[in-house]
């Protein structure tokens, strides 16, 4: 009985009352991978995901800013931590979101490569953390001159707020979770040595499993970067 009281305790510390939570598929990615020792800084502007839009009226997507700083341990791995909130404020909560992300390279020739990129993030409401993530893509890059390239590729999202059973609208007891695939198609420009411009266009068909429905949602997002060399 003790343990179970702390479960249901732990749980209500770590689990938002916003209708609703905001996440960022954008990949933001250089032009040419980062180097080894290499710092890459970040941020831009996205229409950011609903993860429940029944929960608020109107868009399946919200306007936000992102930001992310990237540190390369090699020329083919690097490490970034992204974050990024909700500048709208649709909901009475500040949502923000925070990612741990790595990229593994491998060269096909000099001017494109594969990426896998594996994501983990926490999703917030003020303080208090609301839910979790993880996304794995693979992208394809391509360099189309030393200035211009772009990127395009996809990947599965998984996101959940406990492994405990809830009622959802329906009054139904499930898991609150639920998944998705994502698209990416991204445009660089390279406007000078170290500085960047980025572009995409980010569809994520999600299904929420919790209050069983879909969605297809486009994520717009554009970017500006510079890379400490």
């Amino acid at each position: 009985m003790r343990l179970k009281v702390l479960f249901i305790l732990i749980s209500l510390i770590l689990a938002g009352c916003a209708n609703s939570l905001v996440y960022s598929p954008a990949l933001n990615l250089s032009h040419k991978p980062i180097a080894e020792k290499e710092v890459d800084i970040q941020a831009g502007v996205e229409m950011m995901p609903e993860t429940r839009p029944s929960g608020l009226k109107g868009r399946n997507s919200t306007v936000g800013i992102n930001g992310k700083i990237t540190y390369g341990f090699s020329n083919s791995f690097n490490l970034a931590l992204s974050a990024w909130g909700d500048i709208e404020g649709r909901d009475s909560f500040i949502r923000t979101g925070y990612s741990l992300n790595a990229q593994f390279i491998d060269s096909l020739n000099p001017s494109s490569r594969i990426i896998i990129i594996p994501r983990i993030g926490l999703l917030f409401t003020e303080n208090q953390i609301s839910a979790y993530g993880l996304t794995t893509s693979i992208v394809y890059q391509k360099e189309l001159n030393r200035r211009v390239g772009y990127y395009l590729g996809g990947g599965i999202i998984w996101g959940y707020k406990s492994f405990y059973l809830s009622k959802n609208k329906n009054n139904e007891e499930r898991l609150p979770m639920g998944f998705g695939l994502l698209a990416n198609l991204g445009f660089v420009w390279q406007m000078s040595d170290a500085m960047r411009l980025n572009a995409e266009i980010n569809p994520v068909y999600q299904i929420n499993t919790f209050d069983k429905n879909q969605q297809l949602i486009i994520s717009p997002q554009i970017g500006i970067a510079y890379t400490i060399r």
